[in-house]
């Protein structure tokens, strides 16, 4: 549709892959920042206000979330932006929708008095909120580090490098494998509680403590089956727990084996231009790590190790990205708080509120 009253009046930001921005004002388009490595301007035509993500989707650069800026308090910096994190595959926000989603059961056990249900899905839902947002201040990190090297005249593909900015890339990566691992034991939690509860002596509180519960069977039903199944060593749950040990109780990442820099990527876009990006390369076997260093085996050869420049990681091509990996690792635990949530006794219930709840009166004030 190409109408005008299809506009509707709302600025976005899409935040991309490697620290790169898609910014639509309030027009049909959007224009593609930073500049091509030749110095153009990259600008994409839009249909219609919905045609936005479907339009930087060819350009094949993968979308991590998008800022919606819907008022003059938020274009002001008063207030931040609505963020929302991008599905890999759907056309939804299924993480932001999922914080929704908890809040409202939580509401539900208030209503019924159940205060631990309240309690534990409020959590849920904080924390799917406290993950999103730690994606984007991962994703504003890159865009920080894309911006210093590319003002630093010295943006070349495929170079390592490291300044300022990057340990502060590295230490937002930290923080959301911190707060990813937090929800990961709320929902564990939640489950313990929706199941078990009432037949056991205490609580559980965290998903390794729900594993030695299951040393010997795990209950027959889909939320626990996924639960086990992707804490099982090699899949992505423990991995993620991996990643979090690692920095929590034996080293900063850039640190702990492979001194780690960040790398100048290109993607490629239409008329063989290529847009600069950049990489933080993150290593493939967090739990190697954890236990060479637990070990002592990371200390036998000092020389190796503590040499920042010939230990660094040798082959970054082939290792994953942190803003990537902290993506698809936000859609994984939105999909597992969905399977949890049907485990609830307590059906999600939207808050309404009639003027017997209002104490006072209310008073509209004008956008500032």
């Amino acid at each position: 549709m190409n109408k005008k009253d299809d506009w509707q009046q709302v600025i976005r930001e899409v935040h991309l892959f490697g620290g790169a921005r898609a910014i639509n004002n309030i027009e049909p388009f959007a224009h593609i920042l930073p500049n091509t490595t030749d110095g153009k301007l990259a600008r994409v035509k839009l249909e219609g206000f919905g045609s936005l993500f479907e339009k930087i989707k060819k350009l094949r650069i993968g979308i991590i979330g998008c800022d919606f800026y819907t008022n003059t308090i938020e274009i002001k910096g008063i207030s931040p932006p609505q963020w929302r994190t991008k599905s890999l595959v759907g056309s939804g926000w299924p993480c932001t929708d999922q914080g929704m989603k908890w809040s409202f059961i939580a509401h539900s056990a208030f209503k019924q008095k159940n205060a631990l249900f309240c309690d534990v899905a409020s959590r849920i839902s904080h924390q799917l909120m406290a993950c999103e947002w730690r994606l984007r201040q991962l994703s504003e990190s890159y865009n920080d580090q894309l911006n210093s090297r590319l003002k630093d005249s010295n943006y070349k593909d495929g170079e390592r490098f490291a300044n300022g900015y990057t340990s502060l890339c590295y230490l937002a990566f930290q923080a959301f494998l911190v707060d990813a691992c937090i929800l990961r034991d709320y929902l564990s939690e939640f489950y313990w509680i929706a199941k078990f509860q009432k037949e056991a002596e205490q609580r559980v509180t965290t998903l390794g403590g729900l594993m030695r519960k299951w040393k010997q069977a795990i209950p027959n039903d889909r939320a626990a089956r996924e639960l086990k199944a992707s804490a099982d060593k090699g899949n992505w749950l423990f991995e993620l727990g991996a990643f979090r040990d690692l920095v929590v109780h034996s080293a900063p990442l850039a640190h702990a084996d492979r001194t780690l820099f960040a790398v100048c990527r290109s993607f490629d876009m239409p008329q063989g231009r290529e847009l600069p990006g950049i990489k933080l390369p993150i290593p493939n076997n967090p739990s190697e790590i954890s236990g060479g260093r637990s070990s002592g085996r990371y200390f036998e050869d000092p020389e190796l190790n503590f040499a920042r420049f010939t230990n660094a990681l040798e082959d970054s091509a082939n290792a994953r990205d942190a803003l990537e990996y902290a993506h698809i690792s936000m859609q994984l635990i939105g999909a597992l708080a969905e399977t949890i949530s049907s485990t609830s006794p307590f059906k999600p219930e939207i808050p309404t509120f009639s003027k017997k709840d209002i104490i006072g009166d209310i008073k509209i004030i004008e956008d500032i």
